[in-house]
């Protein structure tokens, strides 16, 4: 009877070790293969009339991760939100191309972060933008890069 007892106190420890390490590596695996297929997915940068967003597309192509298109400014480029993961919007105050895409983005229901620069988003802009709950907002290239990556690993893959 102790051999019994001396066995399970000592299987005990182990297979409770080896249906923790399970639930941990289902959890992680999860996560890394949402980050994954998001990564996989294309982003669209639309420039504005005074953002041109060339820089902010090189330092995303630099970090080796994303699957970046060349900025565009063309009218036309919001045609080009479907099938993206992200869309990147230069913000230009006033600017009605950066409202244009915003809605297409919005309609599409894609994720949007804008890039601001040191310039200060208008009320009415803020309102717009405060409609949308899949945006971010950023002014600098450090936290464009943060928020892609966020925006990446929590987003549902499958929409």
């Amino acid at each position: 009877m102790t051999d019994v007892l001396t066995i399970i106190q000592i299987l005990w420890p182990i297979i409770g070790g080896i249906i923790g390490g399970l639930v941990w590596y289902q959890f992680f695996h999860k996560k890394e293969r949402r980050l994954f297929k998001n990564i996989q997915r294309p982003i669209g940068i639309i420039a504005t009339e005074d953002k041109s967003m060339a820089h902010e597309a090189e330092l995303l192509r630099r970090v080796g991760f994303f699957n970046v298109g060349n900025p565009s400014s063309d009218g036309r480029a919001v045609d080009l939100m479907n099938g993206k993961r992200l869309v990147i919007i230069g913000y230009t105050p006033d600017s009605q191309a950066f409202k244009e895409a915003f809605n297409a983005a919005k309609q599409r229901e894609v994720p949007v972060v804008v890039y601001a620069g040191p310039t200060r988003i208008s009320n009415d802009d803020m309102a717009l933008l405060q409609s949308y709950s899949h945006h971010s907002m950023c002014n600098t290239p450090l936290r464009l890069i943060s928020d892609v990556f966020a925006v990446m690993s929590t987003y549902p893959e499958d929409k």
